[in-house]
């Protein structure tokens, strides 16, 4: 259904806003009005249509348009914006987003929505990659870094990383030093969450009692589990309100210890309708308006009730529109995407904010040839300074819900509006909990190197898997650039993403979008399928699993290099993930093949860099042997991320722990491995980079890469 807003109570908002705000209580003549030149534009609106959130919008969008006229009242041109909306709840997105590009950018300007994750990432799919400008307010970590450096993804938040970070950080506020997390890890909305859970709680110094996904089992049993971590307080995030109420039920049914602190899920007056009295009490965070613009006072007075979350976010959206449509008008060849940046780029001075003659003396001093400063509802409209299109501060609310509505306890920012440099923001964290080693010389004592072997495991399969593939084949020619032969390597990997009927560019694998293809001369020995978990383990301790293959094989004089990329999974334990089994190798099993490779002593040395989620949990199981470093992408507690998400190919191409691996032996073959590891704890943002079982190696500031990368003559 395509609603849009009635003129008349646009002409009766204007009258009370002019009455009621106005010194000058200006009367326009609309014979004026109508004599203008008009800049018609249609701006689609994807945003939840039904009874509870339909006025919020329906009010926002009021306000909007009648300060957009108030702002034009110099002028002998004025922007007219018809605002279309869709009902994000029921409208099928994919049949949607075929329908804007087919009518085109000739007849939709932009796009305003995607409250809720799944359905933004659909239409920015479709819209970013045809040019259509799509402002959302959804905040999740892997919508903003797939889409945001097309220049087309306008984010008015800042991503989950920060809200995570926010409630985190009210937790140290309220003196807890426990966290626990129930979400679901396998929606967008709550990857997020458990994405990043563990390692900002590290930074902050709070100990994890848990990360609880309810994906495999029933929300009610997860939450039982949370209930009873004993952590001070529960960080709940979870993806729908039904899930909400049935963890505040199980909660209140099991006494806990543990205080709960809600995302933005708990914030709506949906939630109030839908739950009652059940959240009485609820307390949590959700992205809001600076209250320094007043925004949320003006929108109660005028209307009666809350703006609630996103609102300010999304008239800001539509102010910015306006803008640029003034701005293309007085610059005709510019695009949209040139104009949105140059608004935003602004710095000659501050107009004010979002209201009438806020956005009068801007349209009016953009028309004068002047840069100004742009603020909104929301706040400041700073956005990052490479990709532009991503906002570098959001306000959140800490709210709470007494008597039957929503109270405001206080405001919250995660950095206090410092970050101005981000690639992408909330992506930026720097890491404080580096592990320390000291200098002395091991008690291992090594005989001569005569010989080198590389294992290379690709322990996924499939498109959207690319980037696991594409890293072991970085690592493979890295080696054979450097003068391994190919009876020195053993390659596994499923070998089917280079002619993948989703490869643009058959026959072509890269880990960077201009990157050379990886994909030359490449031999594979055994696909990922041949082999089960306990034909791995057995290759890693050196036995043969086929007869006429290649095994692992050495003797004391041979250094091994172990390279794996893959999934992990975290339950009661952290698990390398092979294939469709999640639970596949664990500490005790890898300890196991290392340990009996160690009795066999076919090896020198052995250094194993594991790209997986979770990989600290099982490398840590395989302390005490002589002679084998463990460097893993992420603790027991955290994931490790994607790197460089190509829109053409859409999929990530490698991984930051991998792609800064490359990075640095390729510049440096020499490097010791303790700088090695500064260098993957510094750039593999989201997780600490772990490095075990180094007393037993020797000195990591005096042994380097080269004996690993350059084999001997």
């Amino acid at each position: 259904m395509k609603n849009r807003i009635p003129a008349f109570l646009i002409g009766l908002l204007t009258l009370v806003i002019w009455i009621g705000c106005s010194d000058e209580n200006p009367v326009v003549n609309p014979s004026d009005v109508d004599n203008k030149e008009k800049i018609e534009k249609t701006v689609l609106v994807v945003l939840p249509m039904n009874e509870e959130m339909k006025p919020q919008w329906d009010y926002t969008f009021l306000m909007l348009s009648t300060n957009i006229k108030k702002a034009f009242e110099n002028q002998d041109v004025e922007v007219v914006i018809d605002w279309e909306f869709r009902d994000e709840s029921s409208e099928d997105i994919d049949a949607l987003a075929n329908e804007i590009l087919k009518r085109g950018d000739e007849e939709i300007y932009a796009v305003i929505g995607g409250l809720y994750s799944s359905k933004a990432k659909s239409l920015a799919s479709a819209l970013c990659r045809h040019e259509m400008t799509f402002f959302t307010v959804a905040t999740t970590e892997e919508l903003i870094r797939s889409f945001a450096s097309s220049g087309n993804l306008w984010a008015m938040t800042e991503t989950d990383i920060t809200q995570c970070e926010v409630l985190l950080s009210k937790v140290v506020n309220y003196g807890g030093e426990s966290v626990a997390l129930i979400a679901d890890s396998e929606t967008l909305y709550g990857k997020t969450f458990t994405d990043w859970f563990g390692f900002q709680a590290k930074e902050l110094g709070l100990e994890v009692k848990g990360i609880f996904s309810y994906h495999d089992s029933s929300v009610e049993e997860k939450s039982v589990e949370a209930a009873n971590s004993q952590a001070d307080f529960v960080i709940c995030a979870p993806s729908s309100i039904d899930d909400l109420g049935i963890i505040i039920d199980t909660f209140n049914s099991n006494p806990s210890r543990s205080r709960m602190l809600v995302s933005d899920m708990g914030y709506g007056p949906n939630i109030l309708a839908k739950l009652g009295k059940k959240v009485e009490g609820m307390e949590g965070v959700a992205v809001g308006a600076d209250p320094e613009t007043g925004f949320d006072v003006s929108f109660k007075t005028f209307f009666g009730i809350d703006a609630g979350t996103s609102s300010s976010q999304v008239y800001d959206a539509g102010m910015l529109l306006c803008y640029s449509a003034w701005y293309q008008h007085l610059h005709p060849d510019c695009s949209l995407k040139e104009a949105l940046r140059k608004i935003v780029d602004g710095r000659d001075f501050n107009l004010g904010s979002w209201m009438g003659e806020d956005m009068r003396n801007v349209v009016d001093a953009l028309g004068e040839g002047s840069e100004p400063y742009v603020r909104g509802a929301s706040g400041w409209l700073d956005f990052d300074s490479k990709v532009y299109t991503n906002v570098l501060a959001s306000v959140y609310y800490n709210y709470k819900v007494y008597d039957g509505r929503y109270i405001i306890l206080d405001y919250n920012t995660a950095d206090g509006g410092n970050r101005t440099d981000a690639t992408l923001a909330g992506w930026n964290w720097k890491a404080s909990q580096m592990q320390e080693f000291d200098n002395r010389e091991g008690t291992v004592r090594y005989g001569q190197l005569t010989s080198n072997k590389a294992l290379l495991v690709a322990s996924s399969s499939g498109w959207d898997n690319y980037r696991h593939q594409a890293d072991i084949l970085a690592i493979y020619q890295l080696l054979k650039s450097n003068g391994y032969d190919d009876d020195d390597i053993i390659l596994i990997m499923e070998d089917d993403i280079a002619f993948n009927g989703s490869n643009p560019q058959p026959g072509t694998i890269r880990i960077n979008s201009a990157g050379e293809n990886i994909y030359n001369d490449v031999i594979v020995d055994y696909q990922m399928s041949e082999l089960n978990p306990e034909d791995i383990l057995d290759l890693i301790a050196g036995k043969t699993i086929r007869e006429g293959k290649p095994s692992l094989d050495g003797d004391d004089g041979t250094n091994l290099l172990i390279f794996w990329s893959g999934h992990g999974n975290l339950l009661t334990e952290s698990y390398m993930c092979w294939g469709d089994f999640s639970e596949s190798i664990n500490g005790k099993g890898m300890y196991e093949a290392l340990e009996f490779r160690n009795s066999q002593r076919n090896y020198r040395k052995v250094a194993m860099f594991v790209e997986t989620c979770y990989s600290g949990g099982v490398m840590q199981e395989c302390l005490g042997i002589p002679g084998m470093l463990f460097m893993t992408a992420a603790n027991p507690l955290e994931t490790s991320k994607a790197d460089i998400f190509d829109n053409e190919f859409g999929v990530w191409l490698s991984n930051r722990f991998t792609s800064t691996f490359i990075e640095s032996v390729t510049s440096n073959p020499d490097i010791s491995l303790k700088d090695l590891y500064n260098r993957l704890f510094l750039n593999t943002v989201g997780s600490h980079v772990m490095l075990y079982n180094n007393d037993m190696f020797g000195n990591i500031y005096n042994n380097t890469m080269r004996e690993f990368l350059v084999p001997v003559n």
